[in-house]
């Protein structure tokens, strides 16, 4: 029985989900000039012909890579910032998720950091004043932050320049673990074990973000 156009759209969906973390998973460990299609098509556990079905060639294939990351943060990043809260809580609830998600989402993470190498490879300036993924993210933050200060529960100050320092504290703080985390890999602790001997380094982590708010 032939598939009707709902379901060949949602094949084509889970294919394309399946090419992007099979991208993901090969630009994390090897960047964009080593990547290979052939890799990513095994990854995503795909045929090499398919892959090229979908992405006419490497450049669209990361290009479209880096705007589906830039767009999923994106949409996590205003999702946790409307949720209920005051201004102090949202902060460290979203500081000890991005800690959390170095463990259990890492691909994620290690994107982020690797991304700025490629950038200019993939991306226009112009085009990139037009992805501001960082500016983005900080803008519900700022918001965030803003009311904290009118209801007096966060520091008066900039409100972008304290989302500013408290986004440089938490980066910082990422690849301080990431680090500990390699090399506790490489003594040969497993990854559940290496989650748990950073565990209090990774509150104090969040405690010391989430001090600079206070009053």
């Amino acid at each position: 029985m032939p598939r009707n156009k709902e379901q060949n759209e949602e094949i084509r969906a889970r294919r394309k989900e399946a090419i992007m973390q099979g991208a993901l998973s090969v630009y994390v460990e090897k960047g964009y000039a080593a990547a290979d299609i052939g890799e990513i098509a095994e990854r995503a556990g795909v045929a090499r012909g398919l892959v090229y079905y979908y992405y006419k060639d490497k450049l669209t294939l990361f290009r479209s890579l880096f705007l589906h990351m830039f767009e999923l943060s994106n949409q996590h990043t205003r999702s946790h910032f409307a949720q209920e809260g005051t201004a102090v809580e949202l902060c460290q609830k979203f500081a000890a998720e991005m800690y959390r998600n170095l463990f259990e989402r890492s691909d994620h993470l290690l994107f982020f950091f690797r991304m700025r190498h490629d950038l200019l490879e993939l991306f226009s300036r112009e085009e990139l004043r037009g992805h501001l993924w960082r500016d983005n993210n900080l803008y519900a933050m700022v918001e965030t932050l803003r009311r904290g200060m009118e209801n007096s529960e966060v520091r008066r100050m900039s409100p972008e320049l304290l989302a500013d320092q408290f986004w440089g504290a938490m980066m910082h703080g990422m690849a301080h673990f990431h680090r500990r985390r390699e090399e506790l890999l490489k003594e040969g602790k497993s990854p559940e074990q290496a989650k748990s001997l950073l565990e209090n380094d990774v509150r104090d982590a969040v405690l010391s973000c989430v001090s600079m708010l206070r009053p």
